[in-house]
């Protein structure tokens, strides 16, 4: 089996940056895009990628040794809304630690150049109880080799 692409360590990086001791209580991270949140255990953070954008690091590009990467991740935040809280105030604390985690650690240990907040985007949606949910995007720039993306040199 090959070894995994820098993107595939990146995430799996931020996944466990997201679900370190100090969490916010009941926090549960999972490395998909899809999970019924009807079912799911709440509050919870749903890591994956949007796209991977290569761009050659010099004015060569064919035969750039190198490429730097721009890659969108989304961190899809969800939680339950109880008593008089309100969806914004439930779901605060989980973009913020989201936010703190990712940005204090954006080289992911060394993987990456750094990390760019992007836009979040507040939905909610109301059945037996309100459940709230947040879609924060980050894109987290790094560079492998041009023609190895599992290298970084």
């Amino acid at each position: 089996m090959s070894d995994p692409s820098i993107r595939e360590q990146i995430v799996d990086g931020l996944v466990d940056l997201l679900q370190v001791d100090g969490a916010p209580e009941g926090l549960t991270v999972h490395r998909e895009r899809t999970r019924p949140i009807e079912n799911d255990s709440l509050p919870a953070l749903l890591v994956y990628c949007e796209d991977d954008e290569p761009h050659a690091t010099d004015k060569q590009t064919f035969r750039a040794p190198l490429v730097e990467r721009s890659l969108h991740v989304v961190v899809e935040v969800r939680a339950k809304v109880t008593g008089d809280l309100s969806l914004d105030k439930a779901l605060d604390p989980l973009l913020v630690w989201t936010a703190t985690r990712i940005m204090q650690n954006e080289t992911i240990g060394g993987l990456a150049i750094g990390a760019i907040e992007g836009k979040t985007n507040w939905i909610s949606k109301e059945a037996d109880v309100v459940l709230a949910a947040a879609i924060a995007n980050y894109h987290i720039r790094y560079r492998t080799a041009r023609t190895d993306p599992t290298s970084r040199n």
